[in-house]
């Protein structure tokens, strides 16, 4: 990163604020057919929380993905290549 708390791939800073995150996991809420329960949900926060890669407390290492976001979609898996930590649900 050429200066700190910038990402090389994008203009912006990578430390996300808790009202973008919030807004964009209210976004999840439009189609409920794409989310899973809050069950499964909370269960992926709480790994990604434990995981390495967590950065900033907000980024996946293995994705840029906010975590929050991601982890709302029963079409996304945990991207950790070759040990993914939670799995797609059909």
């Amino acid at each position: 990163m050429s200066e700190k708390g910038i990402c090389k791939g994008c203009v912006e800073s990578v430390i996300v604020t808790e009202e973008v995150i919030q807004e964009l996991v209210k976004e999840t809420e439009e189609d409920l057919s794409v989310i899973v329960s809050d069950v499964v949900y909370k269960a992926r926060l709480t790994i990604c929380k434990n995981c390495p890669s967590l950065q900033y407390g907000t980024t996946c290492a293995h994705s840029g993905c906010i975590v929050r976001f991601r982890a709302k979609f029963k079409n996304k898996g945990c991207p950790f290549a070759g040990n993914p930590k939670w799995d797609k649900v059909s």
